[in-house]
């Protein structure tokens, strides 16, 4: 018996089928990765590689053009809003959309032409399925951004917790709603803020206590810019050649990265829950509510030092 195509799902192909004829612009990681890995090639060589039926490769650059990233996503999230997509309706996109396959325009930034493809049907299947399409947002979690937070920034708030994969406990969505509504929603640095929150929480095992949660992963970062402090001491006294020989590891962390988390920690916790605090045995207690900036973070480490 063949599938019965609602009209919504019609309606979602063809704004796909819009998008990726209009074309799509390579972002600089896959202008990095086609460069590093193809030695910088010229569009007739991509053409050349992706009807290479016999190349191993084209398949991993082929997954990784059809990507469909935020700018994507935006561009949907009206239509996934405003139906009710279940899993099923998957397959029933993808055979809408298969139906004339969609020869689709990719812009270099460097000016180097425009790559024409048809979009493969396994990846097709692979494009749908990363857009989360039956996944519901919390009414409640709907209801803050649109009260909260300011309109250009709405539809990619939406398609940022689409795409999360930690299962939205009540904890959780509590917590995200009173983020959106105590955080400065006109600050550039919400983004910043948001996807260091839904990093923390995919990896977060228990959120009994969200607050603690986030203390202790403050702490972690501290050790961390503590340690790489004193691995650029050392590395001031003596070669790289030499640590590595005595065991040395160097640290796998950037000190920007660090002081970034503890300053989005300390913004969080402070509007979120009117605190922030750091205590260990080894420190004593530290109020980091005090430190703003990188500035400020930098006497911090000196100060832990």
């Amino acid at each position: 018996m063949p599938q019965i195509t609602s009209e919504k799902c019609v309606l979602l192909a063809k704004k796909i089928e819009k998008i990726l004829i209009n074309g799509l612009n390579l972002s600089n990681d896959v202008l990095h990765y086609i460069d590093s890995t193809f030695s910088n090639p010229s569009v007739k060589e991509l053409e050349a590689l992706i009807n290479d039926a016999s190349d191993c490769e084209k398949d991993s650059l082929l997954e990784l053009i059809f990507f469909p990233d935020e700018s994507v996503q935006v561009q949907l999230e009206e239509i996934l809003e405003r139906h009710d997509f279940q899993k099923q309706d998957n397959d029933r996109v993808i055979n809408c959309l298969l139906l004339q396959p969609p020869e689709t325009m990719f812009y270099f930034s460097d000016n180097r032409g425009v790559l024409k493809i048809l979009m493969p049907d396994w990846v097709a299947e692979q494009f749908i399925s990363r857009l989360n399409i039956s996944k519901k947002l919390d009414k409640r979690l709907a209801q803050a951004i649109k009260r909260h937070v300011s309109e250009k920034y709405r539809q990619r708030f939406k398609v940022m917790l689409r795409n999360t994969r930690f299962v939205p406990t009540e904890n959780k969505t509590l917590f995200l709603c009173r983020f959106f509504e105590n955080t400065d929603a006109e600050s550039d640095d919400i983004i910043r803020q948001l996807n260091f929150i839904l990093e923390f929480l995919d990896e977060l095992r228990d959120d009994r206590d969200i607050f603690q949660s986030l203390a202790d992963k403050k702490r972690f970062c501290f050790q961390h810019l503590q340690n790489l402090v004193k691995f650029e001491e050392q590395l001031q006294k003596t070669n790289m050649e030499t640590l590595i020989l005595q065991g040395v590891r160097s640290p796998y962390t950037s000190r920007a990265d660090m002081l970034e988390k503890i300053t989005i920690i300390d913004t969080v916790c402070l509007s979120i829950f009117g605190k922030t605090a750091y205590s260990s045995p080894d420190y004593g207690s530290l109020d980091l509510g005090e430190y703003y900036g990188e500035a400020d973070m930098e006497r911090m480490i000196r100060t832990l030092s």
